[in-house]
């Protein structure tokens, strides 16, 4: 802090007990260190207080932006709720289109419009390994017959 090594510290000393006096020089010592002690305090308060205060801001800013989505949000969720009420009432039998809300569930960067695209073709073969194994033994002897 003060970068003080022991020579220094001990000719301050001794300029102190020669100035102040042998008897009063334990009381300023005392009232120094308690005002040292009260600065020091008041230091971590006034930093704490600004830490606090920046965390606040950062807070608000953060839930500004969050309010500000939810809010896109559920306009966008009207405006495609409008527009299946409206192909609904129009009756054409077609799906309305759905714009993407969110992050894509697709690695190639778009979200399905409809749950066919979801499907997944069941693998090629047999369900069950142990049947085709049993069924082969009938088809071999029809094709000996």
């Amino acid at each position: 802090m003060l970068n003080l090594g022991f020579s220094e510290i001990f000719l301050i000393m001794a300029v102190a007990l020669v100035v102040i006096g042998p008897d009063r020089l334990p009381e300023v010592l005392r009232f120094l260190g308690r005002q040292y002690g009260r600065l020091t305090r008041a230091s971590n308060e006034l930093r704490r207080a600004f830490m606090l205060e920046a965390e606040r801001s950062d807070i608000e800013k953060r839930a500004d932006a969050l309010r500000k989505r939810r809010e896109e949000a559920r306009k966008r969720i009207a405006a495609q709720r409008e527009r299946a009420k409206l192909a609904a009432e129009q009756g054409n039998g077609e799906r309305p289109s759905i714009a993407p809300v969110g992050r894509t569930d697709s690695p190639f960067g778009h979200t399905p419009q409809h749950p066919e695209e979801h499907t997944v073709a069941p693998p090629a073969g047999p369900a069950h390994p142990e049947k085709p194994a049993a069924a082969e033994k009938p088809a071999a002897a029809e094709e000996s017959e």
